[in-house]
Order: C-alpha cells, then sequence, then structure tokens
C-alpha cells in the first residue's frame, strides 16, 4: 500500500508482512539518509540476559554470508558515505549517509546484514571484548553512570525498563552465540522495520530498490512478549542512598512523564524547557546562578513509547548538602504546581524548542532521525510536520496542568550519591 498524505511530500508504503517504508524526497539534493529502526530494545530482553540488543547491534557490523567482516564499513567509505548505530531502551537505529545515487547500495547492505548475518562463538567473544570495554569507559570508571543505573533500577522496578541498555557486566559475559542467533532471529529476520529515506532520492527508484532488496517481506510480526512493560500507574515515594568516590554530591529525581504519544507530551516537553533548559531557565537560575547550591544540571527521559519517568540530575556544589538542594528543588516545583509559570517563561521554552527543531531540520540525517522518531516512537507520520503547530497550541494552563501531573500525584524516585566518608544528610533537612 502506498500513500501520501495530502500536501505532505512523504510517500508511505505498508506491506502486506507489516513492513513500513516512508519517503521524503528532495529532487536535487546530492545527499541521502538512510535510517533503519528495528522497534526491539532492552525492553525486550527479559528473560534473557540483559544486553542482548546493544550486543546484536554490535554484531551487525560484523559480517553477513555475503560481505565479509568490515565490508559494511568500507564499502561506505568508498561511496563517500558514512554509518552509525545505536540502541535504547526502545529501539535500535542504523543510520547511513551517502550520496544520492548510492542509496541503492545501502538498502542492498541493510537487507543482506538483515537476513544473513553472521553470529558464531569466535565474533561473539571477540566483540564481547568491545563491549566490555565500551561498559568499563562508560559506566564502571564513572560512579554517576553506576549510580544512575541503580537509580533506574528502583525507579522502574518489576518492568522491562529496569536495566541498563548496555547490560550488567555479568550477563553480558555470559551472553553466547545461541542466545544472539535466538534474539536476532525474532526481532530482525521475522521483524518488522520501519525503513526512513530522506534526500535527492527518486521515488520510481526507492520503491523499485524496495522491492528488489526487501522483499517478499510478507512473514507476520511475533507477538510481543509479557515482560514488554513499562512502570504504570504512579506509586510512592522510592528513595536510594549511597556513596561514592566522587568529590560533589550528585541528587537525581524522576518524575512520572507521558509517552510521547500522549496529547500532553508538548506541554511537559516545554515544562522542562522552562525548567532546566539553559542558563535563563528556573531551576538552573535558582540553583546555580542564585542560590550556588549547584553547579550543573541535566536532564534525560527513560521511557517514550510507554509513560515513562524524566529525570532531573543536580551536581551539587560541594560545600552544599544535598538535603538542601532537595528541598529548594521541592519548594520550586510545588510553586510552579501551584501558580504556572509565566508568559515569558512559556515564550522562551517554545522559542528554544523550535529553534532546536529547525536545527534537526537542516540537514538530511537530522530530518531522517525526527521522522523516524515520529513513526516508530510517536506512531505518528504526520507528528513531524505538526510538531510546531503542536507546541504553539501549548497554553500556560496547560503547562500548569503538565506539572500538577509530574510533580503533584506521587510516583517520585529520588537518588543521592555523597561522596565517601561525608555524613549522608537527612534529604528534607535545610
Amino acid at each position: 500500500m502506498r500513500s501520501r498524505n495530502g500536501a505532505s511530500p512523504l510517500i508511505r508504503t505498508v506491506s502486506s508482512g507489516g513492513l513500513e517504508t516512508v519517503l521524503w524526497p528532495e529532487p536535487g539534493n546530492p545527499r541521502a539518509a538512510l535510517y533503519v529502526v528495528y522497534p526491539v530494545g532492552s525492553r525486550l530482553e527479559l528473560p534473557e540476559p540483559t544486553g542482548l540488543a546493544h550486543f546484536l547491534e554490535h554484531m551487525m557490523f560484523n559480517g553477513s554470508t555475503h560481505f565479509p567482516d568490515g565490508a559494511f564499513d568500507r564499502i561506505l567509505e568508498d561511496l563517500g558515505g558514512s554509518n552509525n548505530a545505536y540502541t535504547t531502551e526502545e529501539i535500535t537505529v542504523y543510520q547511513d549517509l551517502v550520496p544520492a545515487g548510492a542509496i541503492g547500495r545501502v538498502l542492498e547492505l541493510e537487507a543482506d546484514r538483515r537476513r544473513n548475518l553472521l553470529i558464531d562463538p569466535e565474533r561473539v567473544d571477540r566483540e564481547r571484548g568491545v563491549i566490555l570495554s565500551e561498559r568499563q569507559a562508560s559506566v564502571d570508571n564513572d560512579p554517576v553512570a553506576r549510580f544512575l543505573e541503580e537509580v533506574q533500577a528502583v525507579a522502574f522496578a518489576g518492568t522491562s525498563y529496569a536495566t541498563p541498555v548496555i547490560g550488567w557486566r555479568d550477563d553480558i559475559e555470559r551472553i553466547d552465540s545461541a542466545r544472539l542467533q535466538k534474539f536476532y532471529t525474532r526481532h530482525y529476520q521475522t521483524g518488522t522495520p520501519v525503513i526512513v529515506g530522506v534526500g535527492g532520492i527518486d521515488p520510481d527508484d526507492w520503491h523499485r530498490m524496495i522491492d528488489a532488496y526487501w522483499s517478499p517481506d510478507s512473514t507476520p510480526p511475533p507477538s510481543q512478549p509479557s515482560e514488554c512493560r513499562g512502570p504504570g500507574a504512579p506509586f510512592g515515594e522510592r528513595r536510594i542512598e549511597v556513596e561514592g568516590p566522587l568529590t560533589a554530591p550528585y541528587l537525581v529525581m524522576g518524575f512520572p512523564a507521558p509517552e510521547a504519544s500522549a496529547p500532553s507530551a508538548p506541554a511537559h516537553e516545554i515544562l522542562w524547557t522552562l525548567l532546566v533548559g539553559g542558563v535563563a531557565s528556573r531551576l538552573y537560575a535558582m540553583l546555580v546562578e542564585g542560590k550556588s547550591l549547584a553547579l550543573d544540571l541535566e536532564t534525560f527521559r527513560v521511557g517514550t513509547r510507554v509513560p515513562g519517568r524524566q529525570f532531573l540530575g543536580v551536581t551539587v556544589s560541594p560545600r552544599r548538602r544535598i538535603g538542601r538542594v532537595e528541598q529548594a528543588i521541592r519548594e520550586e516545583l510545588a510553586r510552579i504546581v501551584e501558580q504556572g509559570p509565566t508568559a515569558a517563561e512559556r515564550e522562551r521554552a517554545l522559542n528554544q524548542r523550535l529553534a532546536s527543531h529547525a536545527h534537526h531540520l537542516e540537514s538530511v540525517a537530522g530530518r531522517a532521525e525526527l521522522l523516524a522518531r515520529a513513526l516508530v516512537i510517536q506512531r505518528d507520520p504526520d507528528a513531524l510536520a505538526a510538531y510546531p503547530t503542536r507546541l504553539g497550541n501549548v497554553s500556560l494552563e496547560d503547562i500548569r496542568h503538565a506539572a500538577e501531573t509530574a510533580f503533584g500525584a506521587g510516583g517520585w524516585t529520588v537518588g543521592a550519591l555523597n561522596p565517601q566518608h561525608r555524613r549522608v544528610s537527612n534529604p528534607r533537612s535545610p
């Protein structure tokens, strides 16, 4: 089935087996981006060892029956292109950026490794060392990263979002070729990826190449395992307090957040931007610039296809106590629930989000990324075009209601990481 929605430039095709392709043709553009998105991440691993989805992402660059180890990268380099990939709790994305005339070659390569990947013990053991080194550098050597894994496990206890994407070290060490082959067969060979093309690609050529390399594709997708579930309704507050080898305390607070496709999602996006988006944001201005309680702030999200958690991370000033910082944040969040934001805050946050959106649209890779996420995360091909309007329609009351939902209905997770040998303060103490 092919469809073109009104004035939208997108051309969407869905095969009888559920393979979805979306093309954003840009006549005259010499570049093209191809994104192949598998709706599989760490949330689908249970009860198997954690880290399988990320491990398989690595294996996808280790050769197939038709292209030897390293050929994928070499071919793209010879074509004047580049590639990358990433895995989250919910998706695995393979990104290819090439001259528009080379898009057929890349479609062939992607289709081949989706069907004919080589997963043998020798390749698995070799890649295991790479992944263990990655975990050592990005997590094990970083006390805050290790702590955030613990916080996520507490925040999502009893769900398939509780484990780290890269996997626990002992699980990485015991993953074998048989488990990887089973995961690959289920989620790649018989799964249903979404294929996104953006750039100077002729629509007729695109559909001819999809038919040549990706058809027949009529295998029904497997049912999702029952273990795939999000955090559910808000629960009582959960806390974790530990000590670690660091110089400045670190506070993290997690709050309920709607799925990305929810009508309230734009209001939550503006809410978090006005709270943490830049030096003029409400919490940054209060904690860093005003009271010198913190050195820096960050925010990150876990869970987007389902209701998830939005986390606020605070690097506390070394001479300040975590309890005092937490209390200041609680007071400010209660204030925005009660009073809502100002018109100036809304306008500034809206402009920041629109500017960021426009920046992503400047490149074929950025457009492909946004379109892929609209299709797989929001499950709405029109979400990308509608984004500016949906943001602009968010009112002050919408933002206040989002704050009430996030901060006034329970379901918080609070984690305190103190330097070793430092007394753990009462979290509520001034």
